[in-house]
């Protein structure tokens, strides 16, 4: 009886999932998230083949939580500034059919990182109601002066005890640049088109895997913002932000794979994007793992770039999926 007033008295309930048969916790309003764990703190260095800094960045437990091109050193891609909530690659939400969550940014607000920054490789580890995810930042010891890029490689396993069905995991880049113009994603057709064509303003539309086994049924299942509504599907997973002052944009690809999902929230300040096991595995078994390339380039474009551009960006991605992921697996 004392357990069960403490319990009350704490406004939280103590659930039983029965998958895995893991005991979960869940808060009955957002004003109660902890606080999210923001050191340390680490900077690391993009260098050119001459040894210049063409890229400042600075990571935590959350992600990429500081970026400024050298030319451009007062300029913070990060919405809100280096010190705010807001980072790229940042977890927010994961869910599966029978999730009892709903939209309480789990795994954000309630799951604590381990965070190994190592030169070259940073590793975010995060565990929570039977999923073990891992996040490694590569950062080339050299880079295009006119395009810089770096690697996430996002790893995702079902430690739950028992197969789970549509699964999916959202991460969050939130974009000064964008608001409130909206971004661009690569629509079928081949075509470069913003999300605010379609009537998207936050998380109210998204753009999908073209053969998602949830493709034709005009929403993803269990998305916890907008009903999942599904507005258009992808030519590549590819979303594109408007340029800064300095004229770099944001350029965001994901492994096609597994790009569940493209989208947009802030009015584009939130370039976002969705991850599942595939296309076709509307199942995901229990001790399944999956990985996923993320490659973020700086381009110095202050015009919109073309397809062409882009597809030059993708098909050098592409080409490297076989080496990131071995670099991540640390079987180089």
């Amino acid at each position: 009886m004392e357990r069960t007033q403490n319990m009350m008295q704490s406004n939280s309930v103590f659930l039983l999932v029965c998958f895995g048969c893991l005991p979960l916790r869940v808060h009955a309003c957002e004003d109660e998230h902890p606080p999210a764990v923001v050191q340390p703190v680490v900077e690391r260095t993009l260098l050119d083949s001459d040894g210049q800094a063409v890229v400042e960045m600075k990571f935590d437990p959350r992600g990429l939580s500081g970026l400024h091109t050298s030319d451009a050193p007062t300029q913070s891609w990060m919405r809100g500034g280096d010190d705010d909530s807001r980072v790229w690659d940042y977890r927010e939400w994961q869910w599966w059919k029978g999730h009892p969550w709903g939209d309480s940014c789990r795994p954000r607000y309630w799951t604590t990182a381990d965070f190994s920054p190592g030169e070259r490789q940073l590793d975010i580890h995060f565990e929570i109601d039977g999923f073990d995810c891992i996040q490694k930042f590569l950062l080339p010891e050299v880079v295009d002066k006119a395009r810089p890029h770096w690697d996430v490689v996002t790893s995702i396993r079902n430690i739950s005890g028992s197969d789970v069905k549509e699964y999916g995991q959202f991460f969050a880049c939130y974009t000064k640049f964008n608001e409130p113009n909206s971004c661009w994603f690569w629509e079928a057709g081949n075509r470069l088109t913003r999300f605010l064509e379609h009537g998207v303003d936050h998380l109210d539309g998204y753009v999908v895997h073209p053969d998602a086994y949830f493709a034709a049924s005009g929403a993803i299942p269990h998305c916890p913002r907008g009903g999942g509504k599904i507005v258009s599907t992808w030519h590549r997973p590819v979303l594109v932000s408007h340029p800064s002052p300095a004229g770099w944009r944001s350029v965001i690809l994901i492994e096609a794979e597994y790009a569940a999902a493209l989208a947009q929230g802030i009015r584009g300040a939130a370039m976002d994007y969705i991850v599942f096991p595939g296309p076709n595995m509307e199942v995901f078994e229990d001790q399944a793992l999956f990985s996923v390339q993320i490659r973020h380039y700086l381009i110095k474009s202050p015009e919109l770039p073309t397809t062409d551009t882009l597809e030059n960006l993708w098909t050098q991605f592409e080409a490297s999926h076989e080496a990131i992921h071995k670099l991540a697996s640390g079987n180089n």
